[in-house]
């Protein structure tokens, strides 16, 4: 048991720090609020898949039992 835990630690804080790049994220796409253009939209769109395939690849296997 004492193996697993540095491992799940690890999980935890690669976990933690996605979510904490998540929240910059969100914040640096709500400070485009009123100057946001179409190009500029359509840029964030196409990463924002980018990301949803990404997850979707990392949790395949999450995402079925969910």
């Amino acid at each position: 048991m004492e193996k697993e835990m540095p491992h799940k630690c690890h999980q935890r804080n690669l976990t933690d720090a996605a979510l904490n790049k998540l929240e910059e994220a969100i914040k640096a796409v709500e400070s485009c609020d009123g100057a946001l253009t179409p190009d500029g939209y359509k840029a964030l769109r196409a990463r924002l898949g980018h990301l949803m395939d990404a997850l979707y690849r990392v949790g395949g296997s999450l995402s079925k039992s969910t």
